[in-house]
């Protein structure tokens, strides 16, 4: 199941940064080019930024590919190593579950509002933050139950 919506969260994620992209390109040539810019360009170009940041951020949770600092399990034996990096991964599955709550929040409260250029529902941009905290919070779920079969004394017995 995660796999397909990996997929979806990288098309996503490309479609927004080449919209962005694109926006960026216009932007500038019709400003310096014909002396005029749309007044949709930059608002859009926002949005896409933050779709793609954030389905980005859940898809690097997908596949544990997210910064961290790791001078501290390098020091422990593997065992020990194990039972950290499950506590980080419980501290931040109690993290996207705070945030996915709280974005479902806004995005009912961005229902009562509109953007200033375009005067689309401020939901549709509000949206990609349950999405991605939603999303990346099942990933780690998975994600932790697949590191149980990975246990370091599993074999030892």
């Amino acid at each position: 199941m995660t796999g397909w919506l990996e997929r979806l969260l990288r098309i996503i994620g490309a479609a927004a940064l080449l919209l962005l992209f694109a926006l960026i390109v216009a932007q500038v040539a019709m400003r310096y080019g014909f002396g005029v810019t749309p007044f949709f360009t930059e608002e859009m170009a926002r949005y896409a930024l933050v779709w793609s940041v954030l389905a980005g951020a859940a898809v690097s949770i997908r596949i544990d590919g997210h910064i961290r600092v790791t001078f501290l399990p390098d020091l422990l034996r593997p065992g020990g190593r194990w039972y950290w990096m499950r506590a980080l991964d419980l501290l931040t599955v109690a993290l996207l579950s705070i945030l996915t709550v709280a974005a479902v929040r806004t995005v009912e409260f961005g229902g009562g509002q509109t953007s200033d250029g375009l005067q689309v529902s401020l939901q549709y941009p509000y949206a990609a933050l349950p999405v991605a905290f939603g999303l990346g919070l099942v990933f780690l779920i998975v994600r932790l139950r697949q590191s149980w079969s990975g246990r370091p004394w599993k074999d030892a017995g």
